[in-house]
């Protein structure tokens, strides 16, 4: 599991209840519902685009494929 607390962001092996307790992020209301993307969606953020998704009906968030860095 990779977590970065800092961006709200976590790779996880599985979905939790936020209402069984603890998230990866401490306790959580909502349904914990899965949103899927499609390949043509990861296609999208792999050429630059961003996907907006609707959170529970309330709220909006923005997915960007982070750039690679150079080294």
């Amino acid at each position: 599991m990779s977590v970065d607390r800092n961006r709200g962001v976590a790779i996880v092996n599985e979905a939790l209840d936020p209402l069984d307790g603890d998230t990866v992020f401490g306790q959580r209301w909502g349904s914990g519902a899965r949103i899927r993307l499609t390949p043509e969606e990861l296609d999208a953020l792999n050429k630059g685009q961003l996907i907006a998704v609707d959170v529970e009906g309330e709220y909006v968030v923005y997915l960007q494929r982070k750039a690679e860095s150079g080294g």
